[in-house]
């Protein structure tokens, strides 16, 4: 008889969790030849396989998946696992049921089994990245809602009449946190279509837009306030120095320390 695994639980060890309204994320690891009983999960979720490899079993047969492979497994889909001699790890994305109805996203999911071949999307890798990093704990979002995009067909018109007003949101709201899903209610657009916009016309998903205008308001205070970089992380909205740091130095080679003292040289 196959195992009901309830909201936010995986079978192997969690090494990583965070949790966001519409979604739970974790990093589960597994042992070397771990054997998982048949069991199905409360909610549907994606997986992405970050070592090792694994066989999964289900009532069509069996099929190996391999590092950076991506699976989506849709609710109550009955499978089993088998990890070789290596063990292995996964991030896993868990969607709240309860939230997708909320938000209209049902549809936005596969509504069976898929796999995905490595590479397929880029912005998991990235979440993936800034997740393992502890960077910028915002831009999980704005990448998960980008590939609920990617499942839809939208086609995006030449002129949207609702992106001047997000674009001013986020440039006049730096220091607020905000969710994808609450700005989509301010400018009275479906998120999923809002994200797949965005994106295509700006070359951002909303979340990195946002970032890159901390970042850019950030350079200002470190040449023109006498701030420190504790008050320059709070003033722009991120959780704590450190965070500020890592964002920092995606686009520069540099903290903000050393770039503030090449500024003073």
């Amino acid at each position: 008889m196959a195992i009901l695994l309830s909201s936010g639980n995986y079978f192997g060890v969690e090494q990583k969790t965070n949790e966001y309204p519409l979604f739970k994320m974790n990093i589960t690891h597994y042992a070397p030849f771990e054997h998982i009983h048949e069991h199905y999960h409360e909610n549907a979720y994606l997986s992405l396989l970050i070592r090792g490899n694994y066989n999964e079993v289900n009532k069509l047969g069996d099929g190996l998946l391999n590092p950076g492979e991506v699976i989506f497994r849709p609710s109550a889909y009955n499978h089993a696992n088998r990890f070789p001699g290596t063990g292995g790890s996964c991030l896993n994305i868990e969607f709240k049921h309860d939230t997708l109805i909320a938000y209209g996203l049902n549809p936005s999911l596969p509504q069976r089994t898929v796999i995905y071949k490595t590479g397929a999307f880029t912005y998991l890798y990235r979440l993936l990245y800034f997740f393992s990093k502890n960077i910028e704990p915002d831009l999980s979002e704005a990448y998960i809602f980008n590939w609920l995009a990617e499942n839809q067909d939208y086609t995006v018109p030449s002129r949207l009449l609702w992106l001047p007003k997000v674009k001013s949101i986020l440039e006049s709201e730096l220091e607020i946190t905000h969710t994808l899903n609450a700005i989509a209610e301010r400018v009275f657009v479906h998120p999923v279509y809002l994200a797949r916009a965005f994106r295509e016309r700006e070359g951002v998903t909303l979340g990195e837009y946002k970032l890159r205008l901390r970042i850019k308001k950030s350079i200002a205070l470190l040449f023109a306030s006498k701030l420190s970089i504790s008050e320059i992380a709070y003033t722009l909205g991120f959780s704590d120095a450190a965070h500020f740091i890592k964002s920092f130095r995606i686009y520069y080679p540099v903290s903000p320390h050393k770039f503030r003292d090449v500024l003073k040289s």
